[in-house]
């Protein structure tokens, strides 16, 4: 395993992931630090990064080059954006840097910044289409997605601590400043041709403002999981979060429930930002991304490459699977018996959507909780499944795959519906039951890890359902495992089940 340490040195923050990079093309975040230096504050007219602000910077990046030596970090990858790719004195600090830390930086263009945001929303979020948003303290980027490329793609001199600079709004935001603070934005945004072909696109939000932009709304609604990444909100959620704080002084936005108090003074110049792109779009659909710069840098280290994955879901199991070290042939071969037991089994389970990736989760990742404790691992499954970062699923779909999952040993486990009633609903609540016993099923077919099952036949009857199957050797002991299960599946499909050879 290689470990590299990856230095983001923003306008606001600077922060450092440590990552551990595998063989089978997977990867693990280790630990993540981050300052807030606001290296692009108190710029003087001549746009030289101030004497202080530097200073703070060497202090956190000298502190981060000490963790990154005692991790046994292999490779440090250090990266700076809008704030010193405009400073005046930009070799002057980079300088520094490399003279005081060893640490050598690579400032980024706009497009490239612009680059790592597109790579990391394409490497971990199922869309083909729509406009990322970027926001960060001195320059917002914005990336059109089509067909899961880079159509148009460029860096706006605009962020949330110029524009707070500019407009005053750490002081007083009265009438006259957001008025103008509006029409400055909207003047900036009618200045990009290409903008203006993108109506009703989705928008995914990457950085700090669109995460606490999250949080709040999270609050609103007592959201039940604490995922950020792929967090999908209305706009005119966030609409409303715009004018529940545009009266607010600053010392009453610390108090907003979800706003990050380190973040409160500069926040309503980005959120305004955010504003006025959902309207000059027409977007109805905002989503979060949890993955940024740093996450772009590190898939492109992963991957090797700058061609994106083919398939997100497939990616992220793949690198769980190696994680926990699943037993691939056993994994495989539990999701195969499980597809073909779902789509033979059809005309009486009675469910209208595709659940192929929460049944393709559940049944790849079943095992997953082996890797806490063997006893009760289906509970620990459904904790790792839950919380893990699986891309290419929704917050939806990760949590039934989570208590599909759970259901693989027995019919006991417990869905909590007080804490969950808010993403699932009645029809969840059987879908989940009758993709676990099939899953349950799936896995009792496969008793002996060694794929025995070759070919199975659902024969539906009025009162019976008759699984055939075909194996290498005897499979008396894995029918006799499938057959535990009989009571339930006569419960939720009214039917008795037989299984024979």
């Amino acid at each position: 395993m290689q470990k590299i340490g990856v230095i983001d040195i923003g306008s606001n923050s600077i922060r450092l992931v440590l990552v551990g990079l595998y063989d089978s093309l997977s990867f693990r975040i280790i630990d993540e630090i981050k300052e807030a230096v606001r290296l692009g504050k108190d710029m003087d007219k001549d746009e030289q990064l101030h004497p202080y602000r530097i200073e703070k910077a060497i202090e956190v990046l000298s502190f981060f080059k000490k963790v990154c030596t005692a991790s046994g970090i292999d490779k440090i990858v250090a990266v700076a954006t809008e704030a010193v790719r405009k400073a005046s004195n930009q070799k002057y600090f980079v300088n520094r840097v490399l003279g005081e830390t060893g640490i050598k930086i690579r400032v980024l263009s706009g497009f490239e910044e612009a680059y790592y945001d597109y790579f990391a929303i394409v490497n971990s979020m199922d869309v083909n289409e729509g406009l990322v948003m970027d926001i960060g303290g001195k320059s917002t980027e914005l990336i059109w997605i089509n067909d899961r490329n880079i159509k148009e793609a460029l860096s706006l001199p605009i962020g949330a601590i110029n524009l707070t600079e500019k407009f005053s709004l750490d002081k007083s935001m009265d009438t006259s400043s957001i008025e103008a603070l509006n029409g400055f934005i909207k003047e900036t945004l009618r200045s990009v041709p290409w903008l203006k072909k993108i109506i009703g696109l989705p928008l995914i939000g990457v950085g700090g403002t669109i995460r606490n932009i999250g949080k709040i709304n999270k609050k609103r609604l007592n959201y039940p999981l604490d995922h950020s990444h792929n967090f999908h909100m209305d706009s005119h959620e966030i609409i409303e979060i715009y004018n529940s704080i545009k009266d607010k002084s600053p010392n009453e936005l610390k108090k907003v429930k979800g706003l990050s108090k380190d973040r409160s003074d500069i926040f309503f110049g980005a959120l305004t930002v955010v504003s006025n792109i959902i309207e000059f779009c027409s977007i109805s659909e905002v989503y979060i991304s949890g993955n940024g710069l740093r996450e772009g840098i590190i898939y492109e280290h992963v991957l090797g490459d700058k061609k994106p994955v083919e398939d997100v879901l497939d990616f992220s199991l793949n690198n769980m699977i190696n994680y926990y070290r699943l037993n691939k042939t056993h994994s495989n071969q539990v999701w195969n018996i499980a597809a073909s037991l779902f789509y033979q089994l059809k005309p009486i389970h009675e469910i209208e959507i595709s659940p192929n990736k929460i049944l393709k989760t559940a049944s790849l990742l079943h095992d997953c909780g082996i890797h806490i404790s063997y006893y009760h691992h289906e509970k620990h499954s459904f904790y790792i499944i839950l919380n893990s970062p699986i891309r290419g699923l929704t917050h939806r779909e990760q949590l039934i795959a989570a208590y599909v999952s759970a259901f693989h040993r027995k019919d006991e486990f417990t869905i909590n519906n007080y804490t969950h009633k808010k993403l699932l609903s009645q029809e969840d609540l059987l879908l989940i039951k009758k993709l676990g016993v099939i899953l349950r099923i799936s896995e009792s077919l496969d008793k002996g890890m060694n794929s025995n099952i070759e070919e199975l036949q659902c024969i539906i009857e009025k009162e019976i359902v008759k699984i055939k199957i075909s194996s290498k050797f005897s499979p008396t002991m894995e029918i006799e495992d499938a057959m535990s299960a009989a009571t339930v599946f006569n419960k939720l499909f009214n039917k008795k089940l037989i299984i024979e050879s």
